[in-house]
């Protein structure tokens, strides 16, 4: 697995990924700035953002991964990101979710639940959901029992 910055790339090159849906994305420049593909067998199979919000913290945001990926993946881009948000001298990871399935990852990552952040409160097309939080210091770790 390989992250590749979007910051440079071609905006045809993310237009192709997201098969035509990039132009009604509302914060293109944010997501360009600021995202990665995920590439596998020099393919790209998915994408995130890590955008910095508040004082330290980065964002999670706009994860999307293409059929046929790895099962594990999410679990690898949440683990890449606390690493990214660690290099930039980062303090916090948050993850906004509105799907069951993530919320038990990150509950049994030992993500926080919390309210709404303050630079969230303004952002009119966010779909309901919990907030996620968790240090960049805290490592996660996997086992055959499960997160710990």
């Amino acid at each position: 697995m390989k992250l590749v910055s979007t910051a440079n790339i071609e905006e045809s090159v993310l237009r192709d990924f997201f098969e035509g849906k990039w132009d009604a994305f509302e914060d293109q420049q944010t997501l360009k700035a600021y995202g990665y593909f995920v590439e596998i067998n020099e393919q790209y199979k998915a994408y995130f953002a890590l955008a910095p919000v508040q004082a330290s913290a980065y964002w999670l945001k706009s994860l999307y991964i293409k059929d046929g990926a790895p099962s594990s993946l999410p679990l690898a881009i949440i683990e890449s990101s606390i690493t990214l948000a660690r290099e930039k001298k980062g303090a916090h990871v948050l993850i906004h979710s509105h799907q069951q399935a993530l919320d038990a990852l990150l509950e049994a990552l030992q993500f926080e639940n919390q309210s709404t952040p303050a630079f969230a409160e303004d952002i009119p097309e966010l779909p309901a959901g919990k907030w996620w939080k968790t240090s960049v210091e805290k490592p996660v770790h996997v086992n055959a029992n499960g997160f710990h």
